[in-house]
C-alpha cells in the first residue's frame, strides 16, 4: 500500500469486500432467483453443522433480525429447516437443514457450478488484485491478527 495507514487499508478492504459480496449475490441470484439468494446463504451456513442459533446465523448470512427470523419462519413452513431446543442450553433455539433442506440446497450447488467468479461483472482480476493487496497490508501491519483466517467449519 502507498503509505496509507491500517485504518485506511481496513476501510479500504471493507469497502472492497462489500463491493465483491454484492457482485457475487448478483450472479447466485442471476442463476437462482431472487427468493432463492437468502435460503442459498441460510442453507449453505447451516451446510454439515448440528445446528446454529439466530444469532449465529446473522453472523454468517447477509440477513439480520426480522428479515431473518421472517425467512427461517418461511423456510420452516416449506420443510426447509427445523428449529429445536439446544440440548445443552434450554433457553437456546438452534436452527438446522432438514433433508428437503439438504436436497434443496445440494440441487442450488448444482445449479452454481458453472457461476465463476469470473463470470461476475466487476469481479475481474482487478478486484481480486485489490482485495488481495489490502489483506497481505493488513497481515503485515497486524501479524498477530488472524486476519483472513478461515473459521473451522461443523
Amino acid at each position: 500500500m502507498d503509505g496509507s495507514s491500517a485504518g485506511d487499508a481496513l476501510e479500504e478492504f471493507a469497502r472492497l469486500l462489500r463491493r465483491a459480496s454484492q457482485q457475487l449475490d448478483e450472479a447466485i441470484t442471476a442463476r437462482l432467483g431472487e427468493p432463492t439468494v437468502a435460503r442459498w446463504h441460510v442453507l449453505a451456513a447451516l451446510y454439515g453443522g448440528s445446528g446454529l442459533s439466530m444469532s449465529e446465523l446473522s453472523e454468517l448470512t447477509p440477513l439480520t433480525g426480522a428479515s431473518l427470523t421472517r425467512l427461517i419462519d418461511a423456510m420452516v413452513s416449506d420443510n426447509l429447516v427445523q428449529r429445536k431446543v439446544d440440548p445443552l442450553d434450554r433457553r437456546r433455539v438452534l436452527v438446522s437443514r432438514t433433508r428437503r433442506g439438504t436436497l434443496a440446497y445440494q440441487k442450488m450447488r448444482r445449479s452454481l457450478e458453472g457461476t465463476a467468479l469470473e463470470t461476475i461483472p466487476g469481479a475481474r482480476p482487478q478486484l481480486i488484485g485489490e482485495l488481495t493487496t489490502v489483506l497481505e497490508f493488513l497481515r503485515a501491519e497486524h501479524p498477530d491478527a488472524a486476519i483472513g483466517a478461515s473459521r473451522p467449519t461443523g
